[in-house]
């Protein structure tokens, strides 16, 4: 065998001795550089099957919307159609209102015309009117006139009537609760009529005003009677001023305050008592 023969043997069954070829002919780094080259093949075959898994997901992802886009498509196909049609509709409606429109239109000429006609009517009442009213306005006037002297006779003839027959009363109930008064040491008979003319206004605070109450005066107290049909609350507080201007007028104070009555109401009772009022009447009105 020649060294060749045997060289090429060694190399193919040493594999010490391959290495060691090897290493002297600077083989050990290229099969370092083929190793990492086979690394980097295989990262790079790795990274393409990621990358197909990838686009094959982008693809799927891609198809799913693409047939939502195409069901999307188709609803906004279905909705433009809707509303083709309810364009239609409305066209046809506008139209018919555009009709109607141009109906209404000539009734409305037709009605300023008939409103100028009114317009023209009215302006002639208007005018009538006018006179008319100037007349009842002097009708008026001259009724006024008459009504008034009327009223100057009626307030004469009923302030003499009222005068009566506010008399009448008082002395019609004086008689009528005279048992009464005479208990509480009242006699009818010596009950006097006070009337006072406050001219300046110094009495009442307020000038010409007519004070006028009956008055009973025995032992040296003086006694204020009023007398009334149906007196009311106010009446109580009118009598209490009254009250006061007496005692003003003649210097001296009033002992007993009594109120004769035909008819009184509670609220109108209640006060009288907060004023110290004696109530004599003869039934109460709820």
């Amino acid at each position: 065998m020649s060294v060749k023969e045997e060289f090429l043997r060694l190399l193919k069954e040493d594999e010490e001795f391959r290495l060691a070829a090897a290493g002297l002919l600077g083989y050990t780094e290229i099969i370092k550089r083929l190793d990492e080259n086979e690394r980097r093949m295989d990262a790079i075959l790795a990274e393409i099957a990621r990358l197909r898994e990838d686009f094959n997901r982008e693809i799927r992802l891609l198809h799913e919307d693409f047939n939502r886009l195409s069901e999307e498509q188709t609803k906004l196909r279905q909705d433009f159609n809707r509303l083709s049609e309810e364009q239609t509709k409305l066209r046809q409606d506008f139209n018919r209102l555009s009709e109607e429109q141009t109906k209404l239109r000539q009734d409305f000429n037709r009605l300023s015309e008939e409103q100028t006609k009114l317009r023209q009517d009215f302006n002639r009442l208007s005018e009538e009117q006018t006179k008319l009213r100037q007349d009842f306005n002097t009708e008026v006037s001259l009724l006024r006139e008459d009504i008034r002297r009327l009223n100057d006779r009626f307030e004469v003839i009923l302030g003499r009537m009222g005068r009566r027959w506010g008399a009448d009363l008082e002395r019609t109930l004086l008689g009528t609760f005279r048992e009464v008064l005479e208990m509480e040491g009242i006699e009818p008979g010596r009950v006097e009529r006070f009337s006072y003319l406050d001219r300046d206004g110094s009495v009442t605070g307020l000038k010409g005003r007519l004070v006028q109450v009956d008055i009973l005066v025995r032992d040296g107290e003086v006694t204020v009677i009023e007398v009334k049909s149906f007196p009311e609350r106010q009446d109580m507080d009118h009598l209490k001023d009254v009250v006061g201007y007496v005692e003003k007028i003649i210097q001296k104070r009033v002992s007993k305050v009594y109120l004769v009555a035909v008819n009184v109401d509670k609220d109108t009772l209640e006060r009288a008592g907060e004023l110290g009022f004696k109530v004599i009447y003869g039934s109460i009105v709820e």
